[in-house]
């Protein structure tokens, strides 16, 4: 008879397939035109697309507001893995002259840029994060008509948890810290209620524009 463990193993093993399928059928769909998108929040969808392939590029928009926390998990990811993360930057305005939610408008110019030549990225999205995001299909075509792969759209928060355990995934420290989603630091702030309640606090604003 198996083990409450051996079962929840398999469950796991069960969800992590199903990603990894989604990114698998990607990859070979469009080889050398996708590329993973990543906000260094955790490495999981890093870690599941390098199972695949390790050919697979992974992006990160450097909006020259991000946590130190955030600069240096880029650096782990890299070590870990043995690759160069493609670093998308923007013009930088002093952190003091630039209002919560405003460097949003670079992220949308900068994830163009990234995706230009490419058929499709990969995101971490999931639907448990906002109601905005609770119908996130796996594979969808965004508003540019890029192929969006969000292998872990349908993971509970558990399902996340438990693979970053399991694997021994690379984490922003800023999550031991008490936050919850992390963004650039011009718009986060430790959650007051509910998940990524820390984003753009005080504001409607649920979304930087890259998923809308």
């Amino acid at each position: 008879m198996e083990t409450r463990q051996d079962q929840s193993g398999i469950v796991a093993d069960v969800v992590a397939a199903t990603a990894l399928a989604a990114i698998d059928w990607a990859w070979s769909t469009h080889p050398g035109r996708i590329c993973v998108l990543s906000s260094m929040q955790d490495a999981v969808v890093i870690d599941l697309a390098m199972r695949i392939d390790r050919r697979i590029p992974v992006v990160f928009l450097d909006t020259g507001y991000h946590f130190a926390e955030t600069l240096e998990t880029v650096r782990r990811v890299e070590r870990r893995y043995g690759i160069d993360v493609e670093r998308i930057s923007s013009p930088v305005v002093a952190v003091d002259d630039i209002a919560p939610g405003e460097c949003c408008a670079h992220k949308a110019s900068m994830l163009e840029r990234a995706l230009d030549g490419r058929a499709a990225w990969i995101t971490g999205l999931q639907r448990t994060e906002t109601a905005q995001r609770a119908n996130a299909e796996l594979i969808d075509e965004d508003r540019r008509g890029a192929i969006k792969v969000c292998p872990i759209a349908q993971w509970s928060d558990n399902d996340r948890r438990a693979y970053i355990e399991r694997h021994e995934i690379i984490t922003n420290p800023l999550l031991d810290d008490g936050y919850d989603s992390i963004g650039c630091r011009t718009c986060t702030t430790r959650p007051a209620e509910g998940a990524r309640s820390g984003r753009w606090a005080g504001s409607d604003q649920t979304e930087c524009g890259l998923h809308v």
